[in-house]
């Protein structure tokens, strides 16, 4: 059988159309649907308008009142008048009494520390014996010789004697001898030798007892007055100690001071000798002071340390100190530098200064202006203004 291949052809192309046309339909459809799957744009508004908020400053009013410049601080109260009690000689002894603490209340004259000293009273016992002996031949010396003259007298008429009899040489020696003796003990000037030595001999023996009855005073710490302790070594009884180790500080408790000790030096710059001062003790009692001692004038006669430590410090002589204080007590005080009463203060971080111009910025109404002003008393957290503003008047504080 045969086929017509054109017309299979033309059939197949008219197939091809109609999947085109189909097709195309489909897609058209797909494109009009599809339009509705998105969202609808929304219309964009423009920003609402925010009106600024008003610039706000930190502000204080310029009072009227009272300022005051002061050195404020802690001090303690202490004494000028201490006593450091030292051995100035051990000799590898050893402490046989140490009995004071901290805080005791001793007396002029009382015994504080010794060291044993047992073969030193010995020797003390035995210098007191020949300083007597010597005593004794002092007075041997110093008798008249009568008797050793005329017993001198009869040795010499025996030796003549016998030199006669005998006519030796050994006995004309014995005579010269005799004679020689006899001439000594009637020579005053003899006799006056023979007094002189024995004189020096009884002070060279009071010497030597006197320099160990000294030796043995010093192993001794007696209190040189009334006092308080303020300071015990940590030494015991049985410990060898060293010469010139400070064992105990002594202090007067009738002339109390006041010693405040500045950060540095310069804070006590203004300060001068006769300055009033305010003392609080830590029960609210009030009291008084003068200062009589500043960095300005430390005595130069100090070891090192302490004039180390004057250079930065006030001595305070409490005129009516508070009740129930003592030595190391704490307090509080106030040296009135400078005072003004019916005065113009801002606060001190109100001023500016730039190239010696003084100014400050003062709030009126909404704005601010610099004003520039004249400046006193001036302390670590108030400014006296003397020209410039008024009270009532509000600065900003920058």
């Amino acid at each position: 059988m045969s086929m017509n291949w054109r017309t299979v052809v033309s059939r197949m192309n008219a197939i091809r159309r109609h999947r085109k046309i189909k097709w195309a339909y489909l897609t058209v459809s797909l494109m009009l649907t599809g339009c509705s799957l998105f969202p609808k744009e929304e219309v964009v508004l423009a920003p609402p308008l925010v009106e600024p908020s008003p610039i706000k400053y930190e502000v204080a009013e310029v009072l009227q009142g009272t300022i005051v410049k002061s050195v404020k601080g802690n001090g303690s109260f202490t004494t000028v008048n201490t006593a450091e009690l030292s051995f100035p000689e051990t000799k590898e002894l050893r402490l046989k009494s140490f009995s004071v603490q901290s805080g005791d209340q001793v007396k002029k004259g009382q015994l504080l520390a010794e060291l044993d000293a047992a073969d030193l009273e010995r020797e003390i016992e035995s210098a007191r014996y020949e300083v007597e002996k010597a005593k004794l031949e002092l007075l041997d010396a110093q008798r008249d010789n009568y008797y050793e003259v005329e017993s001198a007298k009869l040795d010499v008429s025996k030796a003549e004697m016998n030199a006669k009899a005998n006519e030796t040489k050994l006995a004309k020696i014995e005579w010269d001898k005799a004679l020689l003796d006899l001439a000594k003990l009637q020579d005053p000037k003899q006799r006056q030798y023979v007094v002189e030595r024995a004189r020096l001999n009884v002070k060279q023996k009071q010497m030597d007892l006197d320099n160990l009855q000294n030796r043995w005073t010093q192993t001794k710490l007696i209190s040189p007055f009334d006092g308080i302790v303020l300071f015990v070594s940590n030494e015991q009884v049985g410990d060898e100690v060293d010469a010139h180790q400070t064992l105990i500080t002594i202090g007067d408790p009738n002339k109390l001071f006041v010693m405040y000790i500045a950060p540095e030096k310069e804070a006590l710059q203004d300060v001068k000798e006769g300055m009033k001062v305010i003392l609080s003790g830590n029960g609210g009692e009030n009291g008084e002071g003068t200062v009589v001692q500043t960095p300005l004038h430390v005595p130069s006669n100090l070891p090192e340390d302490l004039t180390k430590l004057y250079q930065r410090s006030l001595l305070i002589s409490p005129k009516i100190p508070p009740k129930g204080l003592e030595i190391g007590t704490g307090v509080s005080i106030e040296v009135v530098l400078d005072k003004q009463d019916q005065a113009l203060i801002i606060p001190r971080k109100a001023l500016h200064e730039i190239s010696g111009r003084k100014y400050v910025r003062v709030l009126d109404g909404n704005s601010k202006k610099e004003v520039d002003v004249e400046t006193g008393i001036m302390n670590q957290t108030e400014v006296e203004i003397r020209k410039g503003l008024s009270a009532g008047q509000l600065v900003i504080l920058e």
